[in-house]
């Protein structure tokens, strides 16, 4: 029914907790709950990409942007449509499009190993100006998650996919690739200076 439908005391029934405040003992609030789980299936997410970071570390020569895309998306799919029963893709999405629980969602889901990725992504695009390429990371990594959400919605539907997983996995990292590595068209450009003197303007 959505996460906007969610309350801490339909979990607690549904967990099977006589106890009627347990939850609000435990999360505080609805927020504190939808926190706690990130930050719990985040762990092994930044592990995962943290590890893949390293191993970039260990090579030689300057890191390819699509190694970088890798190391942020990759993790993620692996916790999600690569493992059977998965929810956790849909969660979140529901989670970013949530107004009440986005801010929770950038204080679990980007934590450092997304901090550390998001610094080398933005030595790798300098040539992408600002505010541009904070909104295309943005872009990219709500793609991301929406893209493994509907495969997530596929799969248990009994859908067959067009592509194998490890393929959708791998075209997911390119589509990334794409968002991040295509120049701003003049136009966009153009807009973004007119969108700066205005605010100058009204400062």
């Amino acid at each position: 029914r959505g996460l906007a439908s969610m309350s801490l005391r339909e979990v607690q029934t549904m967990a099977g907790q006589k106890n009627k405040s347990a939850a609000q003992y435990h999360f505080g609030s609805r927020e504190g709950l939808i926190e706690a789980v990130l930050t719990s299936r985040m762990a092994a997410v930044s592990a995962r990409r943290f590890e893949l970071l390293a191993r970039l570390d260990a090579t030689d020569g300057p890191s390819r942007l699509r190694d970088l895309v890798e190391a942020l998306v990759l993790p993620v799919a692996e916790h999600t449509v690569a493992r059977a029963g998965s929810h956790w893709a849909r969660f979140v999405s529901q989670c970013i499009a949530d107004p009440d629980a986005v801010a929770v969602v950038q204080r679990s889901v980007e934590g450092a190993s997304y901090r550390d990725v998001q610094s080398r992504l933005d030595r790798h695009l300098v040539d992408l100006p600002e505010p541009i390429r904070s909104r295309r990371l943005e872009h990219a990594v709500g793609l991301a998650f929406n893209s493994l959400a509907a495969a997530e919605a596929s799969r248990d539907a009994g859908v067959t996919p067009r592509l194998p997983i490890e393929a959708q996995i791998n075209d997911l990292i390119d589509v990334c690739v794409g968002i991040l590595s295509q120049p701003p068209s003049p136009a966009t450009l153009a807009a973004t200076r007119r969108g700066r003197r205005r605010q100058e303007t009204h400062t």
